[in-house]
């Protein structure tokens, strides 16, 4: 069904699990901006949070706010921009000032002035249009499905998480946690030369993933040089500080329910271990398309299940059970 002219479909979080579809005036792009057209958006385990709790890392909303930040869209008007018109392109859902002493270092992910799209109070990008930096905007094969590329944006997480390692070559690594992160995970330690890649997850289906992709069964007892949590639970980083040895590294993913975690300083200090935590990624894009482009990285098995934008309830309601085997799941616009 498509929109009267000049308006556009968008959907609406109005509360704890409870989003809706509303008909919105399409965003007109300011200097700087290209208009796109979304085709897809997939629904990341931080959106899961904010429909069914209420937040992510305390950040909530006072308003009916659109979800989603991980997207796939075409150029509908470059805007001046050099974004030329029907391009195929993701869009890097962080926005940074470019001036703070964060950025000024090449932090821009821990900008003190950082705008993410679909953290309250910035829109997401789950509507037919979105006006966006053009700088944030990054083309991508013609030939790569509309309805996986929005996996770019956690791959690009797992690509900084295994950055921020020491070097993973020859190193026996564990990846606890399945999820779409973990399994970008789980390639990316391949791809930096990792010897071993174990996993580990309760879900059967997930586990057949990352099977697939090249991970081993976490053996009972199993030491190795690097764990990656990228689970959630708190007891999944003790988990992970359980399994590596001394003088190891466990690099935290996950966003706990809790703002807390449980851990025992004694096995930090007497191994002298590192505990070390990744947020989002740093600008990334450029070498994750280059790595899926390159066929060294593969983002379709991680998409398990596609949705039209006017079952948008069914399909956060399937991402937040995690049933049928659901990994990433899409909510397209046609």
């Amino acid at each position: 069904m498509s929109s009267p002219a000049g308006m556009m479909r968008v959907v609406l979080q109005h509360g704890v699990r409870d989003v809706r579809l509303a008909t919105r005036p399409r965003p007109t792009p300011r200097p700087g901006e290209a208009l796109l057209r979304i085709q897809a958006v997939t629904i990341c385990a931080s959106d899961v949070h904010v429909y069914a709790e209420g937040n992510v890392g305390g950040v909530s909303w006072d308003r009916p706010f659109v979800p989603g930040h991980e997207a796939s869209a075409m150029v509908a008007d470059g805007n001046g921009t050099g974004l030329a018109e029907g391009t195929a392109v993701v869009l890097d859902p962080a926005i940074p000032c470019r001036a703070c002493p964060q950025c000024a270092a090449g932090r821009f992910h821990l900008c003190r002035n950082l705008q993410f799209c679909d953290l309250p109070p910035v829109d997401g990008a789950m509507g037919e249009f979105l006006a966006w930096p053009a700088a944030q905007v990054h083309p991508v094969p013609e030939s790569l499905d509309p309805v996986v590329t929005p996996l770019l944006e956690p791959l690009c997480v797992a690509v900084h998480a295994t950055e921020l390692t020491s070097s993973l070559a020859g190193a026996r690594v564990a990846v606890v946690g399945c999820g779409a992160i973990g399994l970008f995970t789980v390639q990316m330690a391949r791809v930096r030369g990792a010897k071993t890649v174990y996993a580990t997850d309760p879900i059967p289906e997930r586990m057949a993933v990352a099977r697939q992709l090249g991970a081993e069964p976490l053996p009972e007892g199993a030491e190795v040089d690097v764990a990656f949590e990228a689970a959630g639970p708190p007891e999944a980083v003790q988990q992970c500080l359980d399994m590596v040895r001394p003088g190891g590294e466990v690099m935290v993913i996950g966003i706990p329910l809790e703002d807390r975690y449980l851990l025992r300083p004694s096995q930090l200090r007497r191994h002298e271990l590192t505990l070390r935590f990744c947020r989002r990624q740093n600008e990334n894009y450029p070498e994750a398309i280059a790595l899926v482009r390159e066929g060294k990285v593969v983002l379709a098995p991680i998409l398990t299940h596609r949705f039209p934008v006017d079952r948008v309830q069914d399909a956060f309601a399937l991402a937040e059970a995690k049933a049928e085997g659901a990994v990433r799941v899409a909510v397209t616009f046609a």
